[in-house]
């Protein structure tokens, strides 16, 4: 299926590159299980602004901007699989933002990435595209970059190409990422990824926010059993839930549900379940 874009993308001229106060929309499509042919769709955004960067799903400018509007009590928040990120520009020390219960999190990765180019080109909208792959995050990955373009960046964590990614995949197909549209970034918010659940986000090692993800994986409902028999009901599958072995049944589905949807796009750091 072919995308339509506008006039706007293929005929920006290079000012508003070097102003590098840009948002850079993709179409990014992943299958939440590597053993389903459907994928499931969102956009996200490479948000530029000076050397700072910010990378997240579009939704998350809706919910802050739902969350900035509200009471103080109020909080927006929807699930996510994948974590929100910031650098430098060009930079390949993220922080890397995840919502994990009601909890957000935050923690420091060093992500170097060392790109082969090809000599291989196409031309896309206007643009001529180089090849580049690489090995990362567990996983092989083929771009498709523009020096016509000449912002070291792309999305997620992959930068450091002489130009700016334009389409990425993964040689399974599990991920695949397209750049589709090209805004100026008027209404610029430079801490998007740390205030968009109108919570402060906790600093923690990596090593720290696996094992929690574990713990949450293995007793999603620890918080239930600490507390006295009586004093707590769960409505679940429009029943109520106030014993042990109940909540035994659901911690069973639970568990079944993260395993059938748990593909990270770094699966060499995934959690062993």
């Amino acid at each position: 299926m072919k995308i339509k874009y506008t006039v706007l993308l293929f005929n920006l001229c290079f000012c508003l590159f070097s102003a590098q106060n840009t948002k850079f929309i993709y179409d990014f499509k992943y299958k939440t299980n590597s053993n389903k042919k459907d994928f499931t769709q969102n956009k996200t955004i490479l948000d530029i602004q000076g050397n700072k960067v910010q990378y997240y799903e579009q939704r998350a400018i809706k919910c802050d901007s739902i969350n900035q509007n509200s009471s103080i009590n109020s909080q927006s928040m929807y699930s996510y699989p994948f974590p929100k990120i910031s650098r430098e520009l060009g930079g390949n020390i993220h922080l890397n933002y995840n919502l994990l219960g009601s909890t957000y999190w935050k923690f420091s990765s060093t992500d170097p990435i060392q790109w082969t180019l090809d000599q291989e080109t196409k031309t896309k909208n206007q643009w001529t595209l180089q090849k580049a792959t690489t090995h990362f995050g567990g996983r092989n990955w083929m771009a498709w970059f523009t020096q016509e373009i000449p912002i070291s960046e792309g999305p997620y964590k992959f930068v450091g190409l002489p130009g700016l990614v334009v389409e990425l995949y993964d040689d399974a197909h599990n991920f695949e990422f397209e750049l589709v549209k090209v805004e100026k970034n008027n209404k610029a918010v430079p801490d998007l990824v740390e205030r968009v659940f109108k919570k402060k986000p906790l600093l923690i090692s990596f090593e720290k926010y696996q094992s929690l993800l574990l713990n949450s994986y293995q007793d999603p409902y620890a918080h239930y059993r600490s507390m006295k028999p009586g004093s707590w009901a769960i409505i679940h599958n429009d029943k109520e839930v106030n014993s042990v072995e109940g909540l035994n049944q659901m911690t069973k589905e639970s568990q079944e549900l993260f395993r059938k949807n748990y593909n990270p796009i770094e699966i060499d750091k995934a959690i062993s379940l």
